[in-house]
């Protein structure tokens, strides 16, 4: 068992927060919920906080939609009726968006609109696919089963988003302090050395002739070299953005790392397994399942496996004709189309190259970090030693 914090709003609207060990986020929600405790957060204490986090919480604004599935889940599977358990979900949703969603579509629904209708007004908030797969649900009866499985989908995601985003944040924050260091010694405390250095009446070492001719060129120039760097990156996010052949030659070539190429094949996989295991039709999971492909090029050769399918050709042959999936991909397939346990085999996909992913994110930043602060140890200590020797070869010939 592990410990939990938990947030929430009880039947009489006062916030309650606390602390307790449950098996499971799920089995301690079900718990909470039968003492009466609409749950807004559960955090497991197991899980450390990345030194970051709370500015990321901040700043990232995202509706925790996990919990706001779950909840409807089981309040339905408690026989609470759905317009209802829109409003407590509603009451308990800190994110005024979402609580605006919630209980718009609660009046709608109490209307006679269908649920999955009421969402398909907030696409910025309900994600299509979500949309369809609950529209689905609703025609055989499966809703509070299917947002519990959404729900269980929109946590994995959010898990391996956070992931990497937390994998970077320390490797880029020791980069972005070391040059900060090293652009202030540069910019204000060696051009201070350098009247030391000129009423000296000896040679200067090399070194230090270097690094102030660096110095000299830093605080000229620096800000401009700054502004211009500052305008190609933006350059090239505007042109990423905006222009659909740029960014399709740059993920062509980006595809070609395996980082990449790996993430991309098992979000697609995860993606279409779960859409197919809620009993959506190949051609619309395929192009639900496009739609979060980040990767412009995986995105239109996705988009012409679809189409070869809508014209007949079977899937296995499709992907394999596309020659950019990796070999497991085409072969899961033609073993989920002779099985019928395509859903599973998916999966396992997908299961096996998030591995690859976590393995290459560890090992990576195992050996980013020591090469980042030896890098910048390396150049601190070279502009250490420049401006010391000099002063110690003045203090040697004083004495």
């Amino acid at each position: 068992m592990a410990a939990y914090s938990y947030k929430g709003i009880s039947k009489t609207g006062k916030e309650v927060k606390g602390v307790r060990e449950a098996v499971s986020r799920q089995a301690l929600t079900s718990e909470l919920l039968s003492e009466g405790v609409f749950v807004s957060s559960i955090s497991d204490m197991r899980e450390k906080q990345p030194f970051f986090a709370k500015w990321q919480e901040i700043f990232a604004k995202k509706l925790n939609l996990s919990d706001t599935f779950f909840q409807l889940s089981l309040l339905l599977r408690s026989g609470i009726p759905l317009v209802e358990a829109l409003k407590i979900v509603a009451k308990s949703t800190k994110e005024q968006h979402l609580k605006n969603a919630l209980l718009e579509s609660a009046s709608k629904v109490s209307e006679g609109m269908r649920f999955s209708d009421s969402l398909s007004k907030y696409p910025k908030i309900f994600e299509p696919m979500y949309v369809n797969l609950i529209k689905a649900s609703e025609q055989v009866g499966k809703l509070a089963a299917v947002l519990a499985d959404i729900a269980v989908y929109e946590e994995d995601k959010r898990k391996n988003t956070d992931k990497i985003k937390t994998a970077m944040v320390y490797p880029m924050t020791i980069l972005v302090m070391g040059f900060a260091v090293l652009g202030f010694l540069l910019a204000f405390v060696v051009p201070k050395m350098e009247s030391i250095f000129a009423s000296m009446k000896q040679q200067i070492p090399a070194s230090t002739q270097f690094l102030l001719k660096v110095s000299d060129f830093v605080s000229e120039y620096g800000l401009v070299l700054l502004l211009f760097v500052m305008f190609i990156i933006f350059t090239v996010r505007y042109l990423y953005k905006n222009n659909n052949k740029f960014r399709f030659a740059v993920d062509k070539k980006l595809f070609k790392i395996n980082l990449v190429s790996h993430v991309s094949v098992s979000k697609f996989a995860h993606v279409l397994s779960f859409q197919l295991k809620e009993g959506l039709p190949l051609t619309d999971a395929l192009h639900y399942a496009s739609l979060v492909i980040d990767n412009k090029y995986m995105f239109d050769i996705v988009s012409q496996v679809r189409e070869a399918v809508q014209a007949g050709t079977k899937f296995s042959v499709a992907v394999r004709n596309a020659g950019i999936f990796p070999e497991l991909f085409p072969a899961a397939v033609s073993t989920g189309e002779s099985s019928g346990n395509m859903p599973e085999l998916l999966e396992r996909v997908n299961e096996f190259y998030s591995k690859n992913v976590d393995k290459f994110l560890t090992s990576f930043i195992s050996a980013i970090e020591p090469i980042f602060i030896v890098i910048i140890g390396v150049l601190v200590g070279f502009i250490v030693v420049s401006i010391m020797q000099p002063l110690f070869s003045m203090n040697s010939l004083v004495q």
